[in-house]
């Protein structure tokens, strides 16, 4: 729980080129926030508090949570035409499994592959047609990783860390 108090405080105090946070439930719909229009945003009894700056909120149970990201983020990288179709590695940090969910429910993976930060090829896998592919990552030592996801014709590569 520390690590995301930290991770968000550093995002914050940074001023991270961020412009938009999106909250996706594991059960639900995601939420968007526009990072400018956020006043306050805290962590209580395990819930993370969203106030926006009209003073309406919104309030997530963190243990409920499938990932928070935010665009422009430099934690991923993404090609142009899948700039309104993301996906998303989760959790990231992840020690057994990685998960890999879209933005958009209609975006299929084709092919998933895990890279050394040298580009070196050590997975690859075509996942079967199910709500959330994932890869088996616990054969992988520590380290920091890439995750080459294929949607057709276009490409998108997340940076994700084994623990």
């Amino acid at each position: 729980m520390k690590k995301i108090y930290i991770l968000f405080a550093f995002i914050i105090c940074l001023g991270a080129k961020a412009q938009t946070m999106f909250v996706r439930p594991i059960a639900g719909i995601q939420t968007t926030y526009p990072v400018a229009d956020i006043q306050k945003l805290t962590f209580d009894n395990g819930n993370m508090l969203v106030t926006n700056n009209t003073g309406a909120s919104g309030t997530f149970a963190l243990s409920g949570l499938r990932y928070v990201s935010f665009t422009d983020f430099n934690l991923g990288t993404t090609s142009p035409e899948l700039a309104t179709n993301k996906f998303y590695a989760y959790p990231n940090p992840a020690s057994h499994i990685l998960n890999i969910s879209g933005s958009n429910a209609m975006l299929s993976v084709g092919q998933i592959e895990i890279l050394s930060l040298e580009g070196r090829l050590l997975m690859q896998q075509k996942p079967a047609i199910e709500s959330t592919p994932q890869v088996d990552i616990s054969g992988l030592p520590q380290g920091m990783y890439l995750c080459k996801i294929t949607n057709g014709n276009q490409q998108q590569i997340i940076k994700f860390i084994k623990q």
